[in-house]
């Protein structure tokens, strides 16, 4: 077969821009469930079961990965984003009570939608890393993988930007959605159907890793920029309300809409991916490799289709981690030992090689952090879910509702962007500790991330205004942020690379389910309602602090555990470190 040259930039440029639409709407829930709570006369324990219905589908999240391998990353984002729009659409014409739903029929119909959203999210970010898996040499596919985290993250706090200054007055909330469905298809559809290659195009290209140093650079300050900009905006509206709060008038919320802004935020947000393609080039060629080997003949392979001994080791590395990658949705459950190429059973993998789901489940590494990250990622959850009841409850003004949303967005994108950097240049500090001859080991941050979320929920816990409520939901976004790229980091250096994909995406999935369906259903909803006063008109809505406190105690209690779980992680794989410190 022959082989063309194709460059990544072109792909690389779509996978970044379909990125910030899923995070857009994967963590923007806070900005209009109370409103979709109050339209639709609901119960904090219907509306906890839909945003917690919508966390709980990452417990499927390997179907849309699985779409991705099979079907080509084209095909899989152009289907996620119109199936993701056409739910979004659906939702908001149910919520809005344009379509006139039976009211026994109302909370399933949502919560089907909103796994569907989720699931077709998931569709859309599976191929955004696996195009730049599959197009990034070694050199670049760190840093990319790192800025395509930052949108994501960033995503809620652009939404939220973007739509008040779109927001006409006295206009709801709910009508979020729709500006949501608009950007998955113009960002997302569109750029995959008319620029990404087909899967069969794809397997008969190699592609060039084009990426320059300064093609990070502006795609940094990008981020740097939204991040002001937003973040700005978020502190600017609450500066202002406490301004006409002294004066006497109270129609801040209804300020009107901001074309400016708007405009603004659209440029720096699409303008810096979309000249990438015009900047400037190298002419490195990392990714060759890995292509070629995949499609080598035939007869190198014998009847199963591994690779004869005569393959040399640098090969036989690569095409067993890209076998192992094109079929781990076979092999998760798979409980034999390893076996070499000769049929012979070997030993069972120890922590730093690689393993399949059901020999890492095994380890009581992985079991440690599960509970550290299912805790960390459920506190961040709750946050998202409840930020509009949260600001009620407190009797602050609506605005702190998305200012909070805003600020926490802001947060976590900038800690997943530089704890990935911070955590890869610690490795390498001169200081000893934490069972390391040299440096600090990765799953140390961990032990940060959970500190910094004691704090953020003690803060919560205790506030009283919106100082400290805006602080607390800001710290929260850190130790939220901090979490996902040592999930991607830490399971690959401590579980290995072969089934990293499986074994990222059951920590990714099962964290999101089982924390969000813990602390936001089980502990937020039950407290809240607890405290609901019966003898009040509204008997579906609670007033006072004792309606989250207890909540963010209680997390506070077990993030406690989470630096006690994250400690052993670290003193149980300090070895793994300590090797490839000393490794050449």
């Amino acid at each position: 077969m022959s082989i063309k040259d194709r460059s990544n930039i072109p792909s690389v440029i779509c996978a970044l821009m379909a990125s910030l639409t899923t995070g857009g709407t994967t963590y923007a829930f806070g900005f209009y469930g109370n409103t979709l709570k109050k339209t639709l006369d609901l119960t904090q324990g219907q509306i906890g079961a839909i945003s917690t219905s919508f966390f709980c589908a990452g417990l499927f999240s390997w179907i849309p990965g699985l779409c991705a391998d099979k079907l080509g990353t084209k095909f899989s984002i152009a289907l996620g984003g119109c199936l993701g729009a056409a739910s979004l659409l659906e939702f908001w014409a149910v919520s809005r009570q344009f379509v006139i739903i039976e009211r026994q029929l109302l909370v399933p119909l949502l919560s089907v939608l909103s796994v569907m959203i989720f699931l077709s999210n998931a569709m859309v970010t599976g191929s955004v890393f696996k195009i730049i898996a599959a197009t990034c040499g070694h050199g670049s596919k760190g840093s990319v993988v790192g800025i395509a985290k930052g949108y994501v993250g960033l995503g809620a706090a652009m939404y939220g930007g973007l739509f008040e200054s779109l927001r006409q007055k006295n206009q709801s909330d709910l009508d979020f959605i729709p500006m949501a469905a608009f950007f998955a298809i113009v960002c997302a559809v569109i750029p995959a159907v008319t620029v990404l290659p087909t899967k069969q195009q794809v397997d008969s290209t190699s592609f060039q890793d084009n990426l320059t140093p300064l093609h990070f650079r502006i795609l940094f300050c990008s981020l740097i920029t939204m991040a002001i900009l937003v973040a700005g905006s978020s502190l600017l509206s609450l500066f202002q309300q406490n301004v006409d709060a002294y004066d006497g008038n109270d129609e801040l919320d209804d300020l009107g809409p901001n074309y400016g802004m708007f405009f603004v935020l659209v440029t720096v947000w699409l303008a810096p991916i979309i000249a990438l393609r015009y900047i400037p080039t190298s002419a490195t060629n990392e990714g060759v490799e890995l292509t070629i080997l995949d499609d080598m003949d035939e007869e190198e392979h014998d009847e199963e289709g591994n690779f004869r001994a005569t393959t040399s080791l640098t090969e036989l590395k690569v095409t067993r981690e890209m076998d192992a990658e094109g079929e781990e949705h076979d092999t998760l459950l798979r409980t034999d030992d390893q076996v070499d190429l000769n049929g012979e059973v070997t030993r069972k993998p120890l922590l730093g090689e690689d393993m399949n789901l059901y020999q890492m489940l095994q380890t009581p590494t992985a079991l440690l952090m599960l509970w550290t990250t299912t805790i960390l990622v459920g506190s961040g959850t709750v946050e998202t879910n409840n930020m509009g009841e949260m600001v009620e409850a407190l009797g602050l003004a609506k605005s702190v509702g998305p200012a909070s949303m805003t600020l926490f967005s802001v947060a976590q994108c900038a800690s997943r962007v530089l704890t990935g950097v911070i955590s890869e240049s610690a490795l390498q500090w001169n200081v000893r500790g934490f069972g390391m001859d040299k440096g600090i080991p990765r799953p140390m941050f961990l032990v940060f991330a959970s500190i910094l979320g004691f704090t953020a929920h003690l803060t919560l816990g205790f506030a009283r205004n919106k100082f400290f409520f805006v602080l607390g939901a800001a710290l929260s976004g850190g130790a939220f942020g901090m979490v996902w790229p040592m999930l991607v980091l830490v399971t690959g250096e401590l579980f290995g690379t072969g089934n990293v994909g499986a074994n990222y995406m059951f920590f990714d999935g099962f964290t999101s389910a089982t924390g969000t369906l813990l602390l936001s259903q089980v502990v937020a909803q039950r407290v809240y309602e607890k405290h609901i006063d019966a003898k009040s008109e509204d008997t579906t809505t609670c007033i006072g602090m004792a309606c989250f406190r207890q909540t963010h105690l209680i997390i506070a209690a077990l993030i406690v555990s989470c630096m006690a779980t994250s400690l052993a992680t670290v003193y149980a794989s300090r070895h793994v470190y300590n090797k490839r410190l000393h490794s050449p």
